[in-house]
């Protein structure tokens, strides 16, 4: 069995949710994204679910609520995302963040998230603050977080980082 197909087998339904949510936000399909987050949360009790997964789908939903101008439960979603990754790392964050490894999304998706509140809010220092984590956690700058660190830096507004 070729590693590829033998990956996809091994995904739990909540990854593959997971995944269909993220890929109908990107096209814009806004309520099929929301459908899948939520299925995500429905099942929070599940001994099946992993802390990694409940906070990529909260991260989802503030995603989603940044897509509705809803910058208030926005930040709520990320910081409870925040929280639940907090508890499951302890802590200590890991020194090492890669998009290419699927474990390390959900914190990346956080720290980015809520740099990008804080930088519409206009708290830069705070945007920073979140940047610079996911920057030095980062070397390879999977997300092209340094723009928007730049142009913090810069004083310059979020639509034009």
């Amino acid at each position: 069995m070729p590693l590829t197909m033998l990956a996809a087998f091994l995904k739990t339904k909540y990854q593959h949710s997971l995944e269909e949510g993220w890929g109908a936000l990107e096209l814009g399909n806004l309520p099929k994204a929301e459908e899948h987050f939520q299925e995500v949360l429905s099942n929070e009790d599940d001994p099946k679910i992993t802390a990694l997964e409940v906070a990529d789908a909260h991260n989802g939903l503030g995603a989603l609520s940044v897509g509705h101008k809803d910058f208030f439960d926005a930040t709520r979603w990320y910081h409870e995302g925040k929280y639940i990754l907090d508890r499951h790392y302890g802590s200590t964050w890991p020194k090492v963040l890669d998009w290419a490894k699927f474990d390390d999304r959900p914190a990346m998706r956080t720290l980015v998230g809520l740099g990008n509140l804080a930088y519409e809010r206009g708290d830069l220092k705070t945007a920073m603050r979140h940047y610079e984590e996911l920057l030095a956690s980062d070397k390879h700058d999977g997300l092209g977080i340094k723009r928007y660190l730049d142009a913090a830096k810069e004083g310059k507004k979020f639509e034009e980082a």
